[in-house]
């Protein structure tokens, strides 16, 4: 079983020979300290046997500046199917990730490539801003949900371009949680986000490409939802918003993958040597059970890890992917 088939059968709660493993390698600043102090991070992958590789398509705004609710109607969006999508490459320069095209030609034979991507709230905040994204959630209601049913659907065709380019998987990526709770009223997010969301999940699965819910927070009230949405997976499941571990694992069981699971700050940052071995060795007791959980980090590895507690950790994941491939 390789690395693509290991994650594809975590995705459709099949058995697998052990535990697929993914690291988000993609802060510069950390690569660059990997590369100095252990070597590249593709021989991080290759050593830790890492199953994933993520890439990314840019900010739906190309437009160089920030629009205002009322322009949203007719705001520009290049055509989804452009390859643009696909090969971009003027990143940010704290940023080290892949376009489409690069992790499919590098990766694509024996990694899965899974397509993050950006959701309903997030792309409208790359248009509107964080702030005024939120606010205008309240003010011009009317105008946020002509621009999210606007805007999925322009997402479905972006679907399709990448299941052209040979991902295999996708990631929406939209944090609609806070500590303890969520960042709007499960009301409002059913009413507005929820059905143009579906739309893009329901899409992307009717073209086989699993779904995965990228969300920080506490989501709790809404992860039935999910389960009606069609996601295939939640990453990261922050426990630190309120995310009872144990309590997840059963809602989840059979229905939701878990991806994730270190936390880069309550974790990785947090502990060290045997402490951060007892964390890990924790996650995979209450998560890795039954299947139906990929183990990653809740986000980027930051600069502010050092590389040798990132290696040490990831020696333990893969001694427990080992351990609980099968049951």
């Amino acid at each position: 079983m390789n690395s693509k088939e290991r994650v594809l059968a975590a995705f459709n709660h099949q058995p697998a020979d052990r535990t697929p493993i993914d690291c988000w390698l993609y802060q510069k600043q950390f690569v660059e300290k990997l590369e100095a102090e252990y070597g590249s991070r593709e021989k991080f992958w290759d050593e830790f046997n890492i199953d994933v590789a993520v890439c990314f398509v840019p900010w739906p705004n190309q437009l160089g500046r920030k629009v205002e609710a009322t322009e949203l109607a007719d705001v520009e969006l290049l055509d989804p199917r452009d390859p643009f999508w696909l090969t971009y490459t003027d990143w940010t320069e704290d940023f080290a990730g892949f376009n489409p095209r690069e992790a499919v030609a590098r990766h694509g034979d024996r990694r899965a490539v899974i397509a993050h991507t950006w959701g309903m709230v997030e792309g409208a905040s790359t248009f509107l801003g964080i702030e005024n994204c939120w606010r205008d959630l309240v003010e011009h209601a009317d105008l946020m949900v002509a621009w999210f049913d606007r805007y999925s659907t322009w997402m479905c065709g972006l679907v399709d371009s990448l299941i052209d380019a040979g991902v295999d998987a996708l990631t929406l990526s939209d944090d609609w949680g806070s500590n303890n709770t969520m960042l709007f009223s499960p009301r409002m997010w059913r009413r507005m986000i929820k059905p143009y969301a579906a739309r893009v999940v329901q899409h992307a699965r009717s073209r086989g490409l699993p779904v995965n819910l990228h969300s920080d927070g506490y989501i709790w009230d809404i992860v039935d939802d999910l389960f009606e949405m069609g996601y295939t997976s939640h990453h990261p499941v922050q426990e630190s918003a309120g995310m009872d571990p144990a309590r997840i694992k059963e809602k989840y069981r059979g229905k939701l993958v878990i991806y994730g699971s270190l936390d880069v700050i309550d974790g990785l940052l947090k502990y060290d040597g045997a402490a951060l071995d007892e964390y890990i060795t924790r996650r995979f007791e209450i998560y890795a059970p039954g299947g139906g959980f990929i183990f990653n980090t809740g986000h980027f590895v930051q600069p502010d890890i050092p590389p040798r507690r990132l290696i040490g950790a990831y020696a333990t994941v893969n001694e427990l992917a080992r351990k609980y491939g099968a049951r």
